[in-house]
């Protein structure tokens, strides 16, 4: 059977993901900055407005009648803020007369606005405002939305075609070397029909050919697994950061926080499919580590998660290949087993050579398995399919002291 191509569940994945981050840098990103830069600007005018307004209660208390009207003086008082380089606008209310001092014309839309009120024992008589150029800020804010678009573009680009493109290459590799593989066993068969005398030579050779095509198909997928985890999560990671380091510059009542935060989630999401896929197409302790290692690590590391006693008796021994993946598969899958449904207080973890194969045993101290239960879900399901599948067998029992005892045997060759 003919591997299926990985390409398409791929894309299918990771156009969502690479579309929520083009989207955040492209709009999020720009429309956080424009209300961040504006805001900073009103809150620099609200500043000026209450240093003025100081100024101005001072000079109220000094002559409460007619303070408003005393032009110089508030013109003294304004010169720091109306002549260059702050360039502002000032205006001031009073009650039943509005704008009753002005310092220029009427703003205009490039300048942003900061108001405070003038109090005097505990009154308020009048209100200042102080209007300041905004024009390169909103300048700035301009080019960003122009630059920004397009760098979104490019980033939403780069997260799916340059992984897309990685997965293509292997799965026109496994094309190949599948078609050369049914290539030569058409020819074998021929050649066995019309020379009978060789069929025992033919045989020989179709098998090694086959032993060659597993061996180089799991090196090519080992491969596009250390490039997804790799190229792809290393993007991931660099964009998870650039996006809590901008979650750290928003206001707390910010409502650019609620698209961080679903970008974020998708990122997450992302960085967890990428993980998944990389993993199921080879788990990279095996690599490493061998086996014994590996399956030592991986069962420590879940006791320790799981709050559990561990009981681990490993054969250092190395299995083939073939065998390690599979009996690492079906700890795994025990080990899950018993941390979502056995309710025990220690976990045993056996792996040795017997019988002219490898044994694995995974046993817990806990209640049990029920009868309608005993085939297990879907995991153990699949872990004895893929037992059967390389010659050996799988069984899950009662373990005589109680809880339940997996046991998996798989032929060394």
């Amino acid at each position: 059977m003919r591997p299926a191509p990985l390409a398409r569940r791929f894309a299918q994945r990771m156009a969502p993901l690479a579309l929520v981050a083009g989207l955040v840098v492209g709009a999020v990103l720009p429309a956080v900055y424009e209300r961040l830069v504006l805001a900073e600007r009103a809150s620099e005018a609200a500043v000026w407005a209450r240093q003025l307004a100081d100024g101005l209660e001072a000079l109220a208390r000094a002559r409460p009648s007619l303070w408003a009207y005393d032009r110089l003086s508030i013109d003294a008082l304004a010169a720091s803020l109306v002549d260059p380089p702050i360039s502002a606008r000032v205006r001031l209310d009073v009650p039943a007369r509005d704008a009753i001092y002005e310092s220029a014309e009427p703003v205009s839309e490039d300048e942003i606005g900061g108001w405070a009120l003038v109090e005097v024992g505990g009154r308020a008589v009048g209100r200042v405002e102080v209007r300041l150029p905004a024009a390169a800020a909103r300048g700035s804010v301009r080019m960003l939305w122009v630059a920004a678009p397009l760098v979104g573009a490019a980033l939403a680009a780069g997260l799916f075609f340059l992984p897309l493109a990685t997965v293509r290459r292997g799965d026109a590799r496994n094309d190949e070397l599948w078609t050369a593989l049914v290539d030569a066993n058409a020819s074998l068969e021929a050649r066995v029909e019309a020379r009978t005398a060789e069929l025992r030579q033919r045989e020989t050779q179709l098998r090694e050919l086959g032993a060659r095509l597993v061996a180089v198909q799991e090196e090519e997928r080992a491969r596009i697994s250390r490039d997804l985890h790799d190229d792809l999560g290393q993007v991931l990671t660099g964009l998870r950061l650039r996006l809590t380091a901008m979650e750290t510059t928003l206001p707390v009542d910010s409502p650019g926080r609620v698209h961080l935060a679903a970008a974020l989630a998708a990122v997450d999401d992302g960085v967890e499919e990428v993980r998944r896929l990389a993993h199921d197409l080879r788990p990279a302790a095996l690599d490493g580590l061998g086996l014994a290692d590996a399956l030592g690590a991986h069962a420590r590391r879940w006791a320790e998660v799981a709050g559990l006693g561990l009981a681990l008796e490993v054969d250092p021994v190395e299995p083939p290949p073939t065998v390690a993946e599979v009996l690492f598969r079906v700890c795994q899958e025990g080990l899950t087993n018993v941390a979502r449904h056995a309710q025990a207080t220690g976990v045993r973890v056996e792996l040795a050579a017997v019988d002219d194969g490898w044994r694995l045993v995974v046993q817990d101290d806990g209640r049990g398995l029920d009868p309608a239960s005993r085939t297990g879900g879907l995991g153990l399901v699949g872990a004895r399919e893929r037992v059967e599948q390389s010659g050996g067998y799988l069984d899950v029992e009662d373990a005589s002291g109680g809880g339940t005892r997996l046991v998996a045997w798989l032929p060394a060759v």
